[in-house]
């Protein structure tokens, strides 16, 4: 697949996505009050940039592909997609990270997944406007690609022991229960260090660049990771469900990793008592 149009999409919503950005940090040192457009469920805001970058990715896409199928974390649809058997779907998170946003923290994304027939991930672009990283992958066989100032270069993840890793994990424990604060207390303990970001997007992109090594979901959304699975499984990761089976971005529970070592030890330490 050539995805050029999809990287222009992201270019041009992810920099105006910036420019926002950047205005509302401005408000927040003088005091001045962000808003948001509504609390579409408890703790959970949609902002006017989430829909000004959902309208200007999709209408990018239908100039290219005017009967694409697209589904995007703020659209009314996402309800018809487990279903929808399609050879090829777009499905778009606009922008990852909306509370960091809003708050000021400069660690959120915007992604382009491409999914087949069954839903499984075959490509898929991300940026990072913040960071300046900008990553696709163009096929299910293919790596997965950094934009530097030179071209396109490959890039791979880094494998590192449980002992010596970062590994990412959910942020909203009240939705999850115990079994989730449970798996985060033993990675604590053998994890190098663990963060909680607020991003599927940007963690699966440091994924891919090497600068994390993994991340688990407890119950996630397929906009949050689909264009990560085909992102990270470019650069050389492993994503599984949390016994280790193979799935598809429908799958709510995922472990994503930089290398099938550390899938293992972590695939251990979810399945302890």
């Amino acid at each position: 697949m050539n995805l050029n149009f999809l990287v222009r999409a992201l270019e041009t919503a992810g920099e105006r996505a910036l420019e926002s950005f950047k205005v509302r940090n401005d408000n927040l040192v003088l005091g001045i009050k962000t808003a948001y457009l509504e609390e579409k469920s408890p703790r959970e805001l949609v902002i006017r940039e989430d829909i000004m970058c959902q309208k200007i990715i999709i209408d990018a896409i239908l100039s290219e592909k005017p009967k694409a199928k697209i589904y995007s974390e703020e659209s009314d649809n996402l309800h018809e997609l487990e279903a929808d058997t399609s050879t090829l779907k777009y499905i778009i998170d606009p922008l990852d990270g909306t509370h960091n946003f809003y708050f000021g923290v400069p660690y959120w994304g915007l992604s382009i997944g491409i999914l087949d027939k069954d839903n499984y991930p075959i490509g898929g672009v991300i940026y990072l406007p913040c960071m300046g990283i900008l990553l696709k992958n163009e096929g299910t066989n293919l790596p997965t690609m950094i934009k530097l100032k030179e071209g396109w270069q490959r890039v791979s993840t880094v494998p590192r022991n449980l002992n010596k890793a970062l590994v990412c994990y959910d942020n909203q424990f009240y939705k999850f229960g115990l079994e989730a604060s449970s798996i985060y207390e033993r990675l604590t303990h053998e994890a190098f260090t663990t963060r909680i970001t607020g991003s599927a997007v940007a963690d699966a992109a440091l994924i891919a660049t090497g600068r994390v090594n993994a991340r688990i979901w407890n119950n996630t959304m397929s906009y949050d990771i689909a264009a990560g699975m085909a992102v990270v499984r470019g650069a050389g990761g492993k994503i599984t469900g949390f016994t280790g089976e193979k799935i598809n971005a429908m799958e709510p529970k995922v472990v994503m990793s930089s290398d099938a070592s550390i899938h293992l030890s972590l695939l251990k330490l979810i399945s302890k008592k």
